[in-house]
């Protein structure tokens, strides 16, 4: 079963606001090829060092993402969420990224959120459980993650 989906309305950008947007989402349309443990393990490298965002920041960053994919406007929720967690990192702050699904009917979504709290999200979000987030990395976070008995090349 799928959800109604629509196009989220699309501000335009000026040009000069463009380039990142469209940064981050080519970026997220690379990391959805991923595996969920691979996606995680390069989010929570990329949250590193940022500060927490604020409502408004995540919002912004998730509004210029839509305004420069149509895919993002669209039922590409992965690829908007991630665009915007990455938007958001390169303005130095990070939002929490959220993985999730609900089993009545079933449905996999992903989102940003701020405080416990989803951004820009029309649809209600209590039913899904969430099953990946990625919170800002803080230094102790990010050291003890190398720790871990695979090895990165």
């Amino acid at each position: 079963m799928t959800l109604p989906m629509t196009l989220e309305p699309r501000a335009r950008l000026p040009l000069h606001r463009r380039p990142l947007p469209m940064l981050a989402v080519a970026a997220s349309r690379l990391l959805t090829r991923l595996s969920p443990h691979a996606l995680e393990r390069v989010l929570r490298r990329a949250s590193g060092g940022a500060r927490p965002a604020t409502h408004a920041e995540a919002l912004a960053a998730r509004s210029d993402v839509v305004s420069v994919s149509r895919r993002a406007a669209g039922p590409y929720c992965l690829e908007r969420s991630i665009a915007a967690a990455l938007l958001a990192r390169l303005r130095g702050s990070w939002p929490d990224w959220v993985s999730g699904v609900s089993l009545m009917p079933f449905a996999a979504h992903a989102w940003i959120e701020v405080g416990g709290r989803a951004v820009g999200e029309s649809m209600r979000l209590d039913a899904f459980h969430k099953n990946i987030v990625v919170s800002r990395a803080r230094r102790t976070e990010r050291s003890s993650g190398r720790h871990d008995h695979t090895s990165e090349s």
